[in-house]
Order: C-alpha cells, then sequence, then structure tokens
C-alpha cells in the first residue's frame, strides 16, 4: 500500500463523522475540528465572534497558551475584515471585527489551543441556524 493511500484512509473516518458540526456545541456555537481540539464560534449581535476552544470531547475551554486569528472574506472583494481578539470572561476569546460584515462569506479562523496549532477553519456566513429535532424551530443560542 503506498503511503499517501494510507494516509488517506487513516483519515477518511475523521471527515466521514464530521465530529458534531451538525448540531450546536457546549456553548450553542458550531463547531468545527481544525486539529488535536474543537473550535466553537457564535456571532453575536454586532458581528462580534466568540470563539471556544474545546478539547476533544467537546470540553474544558482554554485560553492558556492559546490564540486565534479571524478574518472574513466576503463575497465580494471589498469585503474583507480583520478581527481583534481578546480573551472574555477567561475562558473563550472575543474578537471583533475592524469593519462593516455584509452579505455572504466565510469566516476564517486559525487557532492555537495550549501550544497545539490547529488547520485554519472555516465557517459560512451567515451562519445557518441549528433546529431543534423534536419541534423543527431554531435553537436560540444569542446569550452573549
Amino acid at each position: 500500500m503506498t503511503k499517501k493511500l494510507f494516509t488517506l484512509i487513516l483519515f477518511l473516518p475523521l471527515t466521514v463523522l464530521a465530529h458534531g458540526e451538525e448540531k450546536p456545541g457546549p456553548n450553542g456555537g458550531h463547531v468545527r475540528m481544525p486539529g488535536p481540539f474543537h473550535t466553537e464560534l457564535e456571532i453575536d449581535s454586532v458581528q462580534g465572534a466568540h470563539i471556544f476552544l474545546l478539547d476533544l470531547n467537546f470540553q474544558n475551554p482554554t485560553v492558556k497558551d492559546s490564540a486565534v486569528e479571524v478574518s472574513f472574506k466576503g463575497e465580494k472583494a471589498k469585503n474583507n475584515v480583520t478581527y481583534k481578539c481578546g480573551i472574555m470572561g477567561g475562558n473563550h476569546f472575543h474578537c471583533v471585527p475592524q469593519g462593516k460584515i455584509a452579505g455572504k462569506g466565510v469566516l476564517k479562523v486559525k487557532a492555537t489551543r495550549e501550544k497545539a496549532v490547529g488547520n485554519e477553519v472555516t465557517y459560512d456566513i451567515p451562519l445557518k441556524p441549528f433546529t431543534n429535532v423534536s419541534d423543527n424551530k431554531p435553537v436560540d443560542h444569542s446569550h452573549h
């Protein structure tokens, strides 16, 4: 078996399982897995990004020895915005856009959790609302 084929087979189950991306994370946000941890994103009413760096069990948010870089790339070339990030509540990052977010686009997050560097993950903006399986209503996660 070739090395490339072995690598593909080894990581295929990771992409198939989607690691909880189809349901809200523990803080009500959208989850991605950039590497040996998860990122959870919530967008507040002023387009600020709240980013939780969670362990593999979707727990233990931390900011210790951690960092995030966030940017928005709009469908229109003129709508590219960087974010300024700081620690909020001692357990997550709050990133404020340094310009106006307008229309559809992609939010890019590059995170390091406890010195573990993750790959860049993307979130389609606007975020797709979650629906409650039992009553098919959007889940409210506007607590920020």
